[in-house]
């Protein structure tokens, strides 16, 4: 008899264990609880005396990482001569866009080209497909 009541007391437990995790809310994962935000990767060529001005312009508008790579043209001196490029250095600047900023960074390098004859250069976006790994997602779209 004892026996029987220790069961049915056990029973009794488990049953509110269940009900209690039953009424528990679900932590939900950062991507069911938030729009997940397409990214870019901005790439910028320009002579290397004006990368850090680039930087700078990519930083205020909201970019949360960029990468500077140097490079060198490759067009040979007569060239640069004829279109009075005097410096061959550049700089890549790869940087990380989200969508709703990409408009404002293709205009802000558009003014950019055109205030000064020396801030030539190339811009272009690349859709990134995808990330892996949620952590990169959130370093990326400052949302870490």
């Amino acid at each position: 008899m004892a026996k029987k009541k220790a069961t049915e007391s056990i029973k009794k437990v488990a049953s509110r264990f269940k009900k209690a995790t039953k009424n528990e809310t679900k932590t939900k994962r950062f991507e069911e609880k938030s729009d997940l935000e397409n990214l870019y990767l901005y790439t910028i060529v320009v002579e290397q005396s004006v990368a850090n001005t680039v930087i700078k312009l990519l930083q205020n508008i909201g970019s949360s990482a960029q990468f500077v790579h140097n490079g060198r043209g490759t067009a040979p001196s007569e060239v640069l001569g004829l279109l009075n490029a005097t410096e061959d250095k550049k700089a890549i600047i790869n940087a990380f866009i989200g969508e709703d900023k990409l408009q404002i960074v293709q205009e802000e390098i558009s003014i950019f080209f055109k205030i000064s004859k020396k801030n030539r250069g190339v811009g272009f976006a690349v859709p990134l497909s995808s990330i892996q790994g949620i952590r990169m997602y959130k370093y990326l779209t400052q949302t870490m």
